[in-house]
């Protein structure tokens, strides 16, 4: 099978992957260019993502807390008299 034959095989499959990524371009363009002509909007860009990283530890640590209280028991050494 040639390189051509493969890729017109495979075309239909795969199809989503350039469009995909010509999608993802395009809009890293624009918002390059409205970070551009509106500079405030890289700040509550960068705010908005330091806000989502916060709040996304706080839920981890608040479920770890939970889980650790529901497990607790289950680390208590029971002592063994002979």
């Amino acid at each position: 099978m040639r390189v051509r034959e493969f890729f017109l095989w495979q075309a239909g499959e795969y199809d989503f992957l350039w469009k995909s990524q010509m999608l993802l371009g395009v809009l890293l363009v624009a918002t390059g260019v409205l970070i551009v002509l509106f500079p405030r909007l890289l700040a509550a860009m960068v705010a908005t993502g330091i806000i989502l990283a916060g709040a996304s530890l706080i839920g981890s640590a608040w479920r770890m807390r939970r889980l650790q209280r529901r497990s607790r028991h289950l680390y208590e050494i029971e002592s063994i008299e002979w």
